[in-house]
């Protein structure tokens, strides 16, 4: 217990919690009652003990909070902590504590308050304040909202309260009326000063009632103009007390001013069209058939009888006054014009007024809207003068149309018997035609010809029932003894009793026309060139030969010739002295066969013969072909006269037979095909039957290709490498070699794909997918110091380097895979650099620029000139390995092989040699100077990962 007497009365009388404890250690060792209250523990019960082990403090940062001022300073004030208590609650308590001297040593006084209440007031007030903040936030944003939108609108308004001495106006309301920027005035402010003088009276009724109704006034504007407002008034009233008056207000002027020039618009549009002839007009239609008329100018009282409010207030007035039958072709003609949005152009007739109708003439465009209806802008004139004069003009015109009618010769005329009776017209056309033999006779006394029986008989009962007719076809001699074809039209004729008188009418030489249809058919069905029949006719001749071989079980057969290198003599003489060859060769082959055989052109340089009727059995029908062919081949082969100059041709003849439908006339006309092809596979200058065996290779390649294309796109090609070795044996690069590999064949041997591959063009994608490849491994083997010098070769077909952007292509391919292309070479054959040499020597310097090098594959075995090796930029020969094989055996191959050695030496290119299969191949190409070889000695091709790399 602490004993002095003066601190000891003032610990016990403290109102605050206080605790004593010694300095040194911080034991406890005395607390006041206030304590015990506030911290729960008796007094016993801490005695004894550390102050920082009473109430659980928090953290060691709070106890470093409390003993570290002590330690500098000697005091703490104010130090919040939250203190779990005896009974487990946590409590924020306040701490006090000051370093005294007493008798016996320094002690520390430390006094708590327990402040949580006080803390959690604070919070609560704190939330309050910040729930009140954005309460007034929001209310100010909606009160900015309120008043942007009133500005937008163009709108205000107005309050009074009763007993409030002041009106209430919105920002809108002062911005209308443009009054002083107050927004509160004395209710006796005189706004009413402002109206216009006309319009006060309007303003004090509406005032007076404040029952809603819509009021517009005009307002003098401080800024000297006149507004025009329309305004609500309304009275709150509940439970028969006036709580307020308000009012809203809308600034119309632009509306107004829009209104009045529309109107003043319109006026002057009713102005101009009440002048112009006719009607003018708007008219909207919808889809469901409801219509209006916008506008209407006042034409439409002399026009139509009605006035412009008729037509507005009752649009189907207007179709009530056409007559039925015009008014069927005038919806025909709007619903197509409605359906192309096309302008509409229609003559219709009105009902009687007076005892006759009158013709009208319309004209309408039609624009859609956005409502989905169409908007017809258009006019109705009256064109009733200009009809009945046109059928006056028309009436006496009729005897004398030839004379303005140039699609006709001559007017005629026949009496109520049909004889005729006048003839007037084309002098020519007329002189031309024994006129005086047909006068007093019928049109069928006259004997012409080109109708057939049928057709006069359908032409009397024409005649006989009074009906017009149009272009009757029928043909006459001329003096000279020439047809003359003829085209007549006639019209019956009708006194004013309504008796028939005979018939009149127009005739027209169509001869020229006739000419021109024959000309037509002969250039939609012959050879412009030779006059033969084209592919469309052999067609049709040929599905009605194999008709007539089903009926008489006879059989026919095809010869398809081709001309042996006519496109050498299209390029070295000119396309003229090919065009002339042709029609000579078209000659010979017409007198070659029957009258009844047909020798057709398809195009080109190839021909169609084929033979119907040559017999009953295969053995005959296959012996009278020959025959014809034979005497084809002999005719073809005989000397042509080309301008003076001798020319020597030859053909290649593809033949099939035909029998009943057992093929189409494509299978046919294909199987010919493929036995020509077979003739120039044996040498030209030949015929050939066609053979089923050739038919299932044909097959066989075109599955080859089909599955080619698939495997492209389902990613079935793979690339194997071939090692290339100096002289010591150590690998120095690769050959890139293209692999097949098919999900059902297995491995395709490329000799079979590549050359597929070639025609068909695929080999375009397969070369650009190696390329990348390659150049993606490169890449790779770039990556390790073991491999980064390994160059890689790849075979580029000449179909690939031809094309243009091939060199574009490339560099593309090097750019996006990053390969280095010092380490890319490219290998090309003898063929390729033959052709466009100067072309390939372009590209081949522009890549060779960028580090790529070339090797000549297979060098030997083609024309292996020195002329081109001189000026080509190569870097490689490789030996054919068909030299290497024998090259310890033949001395000529090993002579051969010395001498490219020597050659690529004198010009400083390296040599590659392929094919080595054993050692001894490799001593002896190394003895005579080779450093570089590639073939199974060395190793296989493989794939990548089989590859046996350093």
């Amino acid at each position: 217990m602490f004993s002095d007497a003066l601190i000891r009365q003032a610990f016990v009388q403290s109102p605050e919690a206080i605790a004593i404890t010694r300095a040194s250690d911080g034991v406890i060792i005395d607390v006041n009652a206030e304590w015990t209250q506030i911290t729960g523990f008796a007094r016993d019960e801490v005695l004894g003990r550390t102050a920082l082990e009473i109430g659980h403090w928090p953290s060691q940062d709070a106890r470093e909070a409390l003993l570290e001022p002590l330690r500098l300073h000697g005091r703490v004030r104010d130090l919040d902590v939250s203190l779990v208590m005896r009974d487990g609650v946590q409590r924020l308590v306040r701490v006090n504590a000051n370093l005294v001297e007493f008798v016996g040593g320094p002690f520390v006084l430390m006094y708590l308050r327990d402040v949580t209440l006080e803390n959690q007031a604070q919070v609560a007030l704190r939330t309050s304040e910040r729930e009140l903040s954005l309460a007034n936030e929001a209310l100010n944003r909606q009160v900015d909202l309120y008043e942007a939108t009133e500005e937008v609108a163009r709108v205000g308004h107005w309050v009074i309260y009763p007993g409030d001495p002041n009106a209430h106006f919105s920002r809108g309301y002062v911005h209308i009326v443009g009054s002083p920027d107050q927004q509160t005035l004395p209710v006796g402010t005189r706004h009413i000063d402002w109206i216009l003088e006309e319009d006060r009276d309007l303003f004090r009724e509406a005032r007076k009632r404040m029952d809603g109704q819509t009021l517009e006034y005009r307002w003098h504007h401080p800024d000297g103009g006149i507004r025009w407002v329309r305004s609500q008034m309304h009275r709150q009233v509940e439970n028969g007390v006036v709580k307020a008056d308000y009012g809203i207000i809308q600034d119309t002027t632009p509306e107004k001013n829009a209104l009045q020039a529309l109107q003043e618009r319109l006026a002057f549009v009713q102005k101009i069209t009440g002048r112009a002839p006719g009607m003018v007009y708007e008219l909207q239609i919808w889809a469901n058939g409801r219509m209006r008329f916008p506008f209407v100018s006042a034409g439409v009282r002399q026009i139509l009888g009605l006035t412009e409010e008729n037509l507005m207030e009752d649009a189907s007035r207007l179709f009530a006054r056409f007559e039925p039958e015009d008014l069927l072709r005038l919806r025909a003609v709007t619903l197509e014009a409605t359906r192309t949005l096309s302008t509409m152009q229609c003559e219709v007739r009105t009902k009687p007024i007076d005892g006759d109708y009158r013709w009208l003439l319309g004209y309408a465009i039609p624009e859609a809207q956005a409502d989905g209806s169409l908007l017809w802008c258009g006019s109705i004139t009256d064109i009733t003068s200009q009809k009945r004069a046109l059928e006056q003009l028309q009436a006496s015109e009729m005897r004398f149309r030839s004379l303005t009618n140039l699609s006709s010769d001559w007017y005629w005329e026949t009496d109520a018997q049909f004889r005729v009776t006048r003839v007037d017209g084309n002098l020519s056309a007329v002189d031309y035609l024994p006129i005086s033999d047909y006068i007093g006779k019928t049109q069928w006394e006259a004997h012409p010809e080109g109708a057939t029986t049928h057709a006069w008989a359908l032409h009397k009962e024409q005649l006989e029932d009074r009906e017009i007719f149009h272009d009757f076809e029928i043909q006459f001699a001329g003096t000279d003894g020439r047809v003359m074809a003829v085209s007549l039209s006639g019209a019956p004729i009708f006194d004013a009793q309504g008796s028939f008188q005979g018939y009149r009418g127009t005739g027209r030489d169509i001869s020229a026309k006739k000419q021109a249809e024959k000309d037509i058919e002969r250039l939609a069905f012959y050879d412009a060139l030779t006059g033969l029949p084209n592919r469309r006719l052999l067609i049709d001749r040929l599905g009605q030969a194999l008709q007539l071989s089903a009926r008489r079980s006879t059989h026919g057969a095809l010869l398809f010739i081709d001309l042996d290198n006519f496109k050498m003599l299209n390029d070295t003489l000119g396309h003229h002295m090919g065009d002339e060859l042709l029609k000579q060769v078209a000659l010979r082959l017409t007198h070659c066969v029957r009258s009844v055989d047909t020798v057709a052109r398809l195009g080109g340089d190839e021909f169609v013969v084929m033979l119907e009727d040559i017999g009953s059995s295969v053995q005959e029908a296959a012996a009278q072909t020959e025959a014809v062919g034979k005497k084809v081949l002999s005719a073809l082969n005989q000397t042509y006269e080309l301008q003076n100059a001798h020319h020597h041709s030859s053909p290649s003849i593809g033949i099939t037979l035909f029998f009943q439908h057992q093929h189409s006339v494509d299978a046919l006309l294909q199987r010919a095909d493929l036995a020509m092809y077979q003739a120039k596979s044996a040498g030209r200058n030949t015929m050939r039957f066609f053979d089923p065996e050739m038919q299932a290779v044909a097959s066989a390649r075109a599955s080859l290709e089909a599955d080619l294309r698939h495997g492209l796109a389902r990613h079935e090609f793979m690339l194997y490498y071939q090692p290339v070795v100096d002289a010591a044996s150590h690998i120095t690069g690769v050959e890139a070699l293209l692999r097949w590999k098919h999900p059902t064949r297995g491995m395709v041997s490329p000799a079979e794909f590549i050359p597929v591959a070639e025609q068909t063009g695929l080999i375009l994608g397969l070369g650009r997918w190696v390329l990348e490849k390659a150049c993606a491994q490169l890449v790779a083997w770039s990556a390790q110091p073991s491999t980064q010098k390994l160059n890689i070769a790849v075979n580029v077909s000449a179909r690939q380097f031809r094309q243009p952007e091939f060199t574009e292509d490339l560099l593309q391919i090097l750019r996006l895979s990053g390969a280095n292309p010092y380490r890319l070479k490219l290998e090309l054959t003898e063929s390729l650099l033959l052709n466009e040499m100067d072309d390939a020597i372009d590209k081949m310097s522009e890549l060779r620029s960028i580090g790529v090098s070339f090797s000549l594959d297979d060098f030997g075995t083609g024309y292996s000139s020195l002329a081109y090796l001189k000026r080509l930029p190569l870097d490689i020969l490789k030996i054919d390995q068909s030299f290497v094989r024998d090259v310890l055996t033949d001395p000529n191959d090993a002579a051969i092989a010395r001498t490219i050695l020597n050659l690529a030496q004198n010009l400083d290119l390296n040599v590659v040699a392929e094919g080595v299969e054993t050692a001894g191949q490799r001593d002896f190409l190394l003895r005579s100077g080779c450093k570089a070889f590639q073939g199974y000695l060395f190793g296989r091709p493989v794939p990548v990962a089989e590859l046996k790399l350093p």
